[in-house]
């Protein structure tokens, strides 16, 4: 009776350590990535009012308050597929979106030593980081300039 009561008993915590270990290492869902081309405009979308409305006014709050979200489209930036006609330059993509996933740690700790000078130096980084990116793919054809132009630039074009 002892005997069987301690086979039951092993085979019941081999039975919960199986059940564990399943459970542990249960797959978790694919989630289809957004191609480059939409992270980029989604990006832009946000990074444009802080850089056009919040750094002039010296906003450091909006900065902060879109900050997770900002960071982490940057980070969704690096890692997202490229779009097949933009395949010639992935290279110089990956290098730029490295550039900006570095300059956006360098901007969370800025966030963290909660000086406005910092905050807004390291937000402007990240923003031309972003900037390169916008501007090789202008340059190198893969996008219009004037599909990602700011308010007012376009009137500004025609006064010159």
């Amino acid at each position: 009776m002892k005997n069987r009561i301690t086979v039951v008993g092993l085979i019941l915590v081999i039975m919960g350590m199986a059940a564990f270990s399943c459970q542990s290492k249960k797959e978790t869902a694919k989630v289809p990535q957004r191609d480059m081309q939409a992270v980029i405009t989604d990006f832009h979308n946000i990074l444009r009012p802080l850089h056009h409305q919040a750094v002039p006014e010296k906003n450091i709050e909006a900065i902060k308050d879109s900050l997770d979200h900002l960071l982490s489209l940057g980070d969704s930036l690096a890692i997202a597929p490229v779009p097949k006609d933009w395949e010639d330059i992935s290279d110089t993509l990956k290098t730029l979106t490295h550039n900006l996933t570095e300059s956006g740690k360098k901007l969370r700790e800025a966030v963290k030593s909660d000086s406005s000078q910092k905050i807004l130096n390291a937000f402007m980084e990240y923003h031309d980081r972003f900037k390169s990116i916008m501007m090789t793919l202008i340059d190198k054809g893969k996008i219009k300039e004037e599909d990602h132009e700011h308010e007012g630039e376009e009137e500004a074009k025609e006064k010159k």
